[in-house]
């Protein structure tokens, strides 16, 4: 950015006492952590009621594939883009606080739903209202944790996934079982109802008093700018700006982390979309019992493997790597390849919850790692669009690939819905040897960018 200077006098380094009170830092960090948990119940209890939805409304496993996959991650991520841009320059919170009803409304809509074109639309609405959330939520946190305590922090928000997951499989499999046992099923206002239905509809309710409590928090003060030519203000950049610092002058850091952050995910996807369908065809396992099996599983091990990430990070950041996220990142990738390809093999389910366990816990270290790096080598101004298109690559390639992917192996390769279990090893074997190269090739320019980072005030 030839126009642009960073400011590295010692007067705009950032203090610490220039951050909010722990007690404001930590009460923000919990309500963007609740947000995000109760935005994985909304998106992925369709996990937990495939066959049901399947044999009322008659699907393929393809076309249920598209409801997991495409419908919410085609706007979820398109969306990020603008919602990201707002993100740097408006009120944050107001755009969470918007988006978590915006949300928890489209997830009640899926309860309405009667046929496969009003659920696809529905969940795109899901995606919509949830492309607002993480752009804020990553840009409000980096102001509110000093850098030697944003992995930590970014960690216990991208927990939420691990939560709100393993909670959608394990709640919603009770809450469906609930209403199944219910004849005559029937709501106020909305009438008969199927059970699928109505457990859209509860999971949904929560996120209306979650939306107002947000309006309250105090929003933190923006930090990390890179300033004007006589460093008198922060710089105020254009969308062409954006594209430049992180497309042609950093490539290939960007490039490495978004990619092979993508490719993590379509695998995690694949997963966490049809380890529990495959464990209820296999091994004959009654639908509830499954999906609280990996609930915990993801719950547990989920929990676990994002807070070591941090601890990763920071036994490298001792010993002065400067590119300790991604060279976390890179082992990850690598540590995660026989057990990725060994769980679906399993002869017995709990052999197969064994191994998933394991592999939980490498996939959850990598989210904290991921969304502090991204925002440890990105301005301020730019935070929000760099999380933004983090989002929409990791999605785009992530969560509309995985469960499709892993669905068309199934369908029409092995053509045998009994074969979920070679279509996961396969997208692991192929895939995850590629994301550690990639990581691999970012080191350098990793390192180069958290040096630069220092002179930004």
């Amino acid at each position: 950015m030839s126009e642009l200077e960073s400011v590295s006098d010692t007067k705009n380094k950032l203090r610490s006492d220039e951050y909010p009170s722990s007690g404001q830092a930590n009460y923000l960090l919990g309500l963007m952590f609740l947000a995000y948990v109760v935005s994985f119940i909304d998106r992925q209890v369709l996990g937990v009621l495939v066959g049901p939805i399947k044999a009322d409304l008659d699907l393929s496993d393809f076309q249920f594939s598209l409801l997991q996959g495409a419908a919410f991650a085609i706007l979820y991520s398109v969306m990020a883009i603008p919602l990201g841009r707002l993100s740097d320059t408006k009120n944050r919170k107001i755009i969470v606080a918007i988006g978590v009803f915006g949300w928890s409304l489209m997830t009640i809509g899926c309860g309405l739903a009667k046929n496969f074109t009003q659920l696809f639309v529905m969940r795109m609405g899901v995606g919509v209202g949830e492309a607002a959330l993480s752009p804020a939520a990553y840009s409000m946190i980096a102001d509110s944790f000093t850098r030697e305590k944003l992995t930590r922090a970014m960690a216990i928000y991208k927990a939420g996934l691990y939560v709100g997951g393993g909670l959608a499989l394990v709640l919603g499999g009770f809450i469906y079982d609930y209403y199944a046992g219910i004849p005559d099923l029937s709501f106020p206002l909305l009438g008969a109802v199927n059970a699928w239905q109505a457990t859209f509809v509860t999971v949904g309710l929560p996120g209306f008093v979650l939306s107002f409590m947000i309006l309250f928090i105090k929003e933190p003060t923006r930090k990390g700018m890179i300033r004007s030519g006589d460093g008198s203000q922060p710089a105020s950049l254009k969308i062409r700006e954006v594209f430049t610092f992180m497309f042609i002058e950093h490539r290939q850091l960007y490039i490495s982390l978004f990619v092979g952050c993508s490719i993590l995910n379509i695998v995690g996807a694949g997963y966490g979309s049809w380890f529990t369908e495959m464990l209820i065809r296999n091994f004959s396992l009654q639908r509830s019992h499954a999906g609280s099996l990996v609930g915990s599983v993801y719950i547990v091990s989920g929990l676990l493997g994002v807070f070591s990430g941090a601890m990763f990070v920071s036994f490298f950041q001792k010993r002065d790597f400067m590119d300790s996220n991604m060279r976390v990142l890179m082992l990850l990738a690598i540590a995660l390849i026989p057990t990725s390809i060994a769980a679906p093999q399993m002869s017995n389910h709990v052999l197969a919850l064994t191994l998933l366990s394991v592999t939980v816990f490498f996939q959850a270290s990598y989210m904290g790692v991921a969304a502090a790096a991204v925002q440890m080598v990105t301005p301020n101004q730019m935070r929000g669009q760099a999380t933004a298109v983090y989002l929409f690559a990791t999605n785009m390639l992530g969560l509309a690939l995985g469960s499709t992917l892993v669905a068309v192996l199934t369908d029409f390769v092995f053509v045998d819905e009994g074969a979920l279990m070679h279509s996961l090893s396969l997208i692991s074997a192929v895939l995850l040897p590629m994301a550690a190269w990639i990581f691999w090739r970012g080191l350098t320019a990793f390192s180069a960018a958290v040096k630069k980072s220092e002179d930004w005030s």
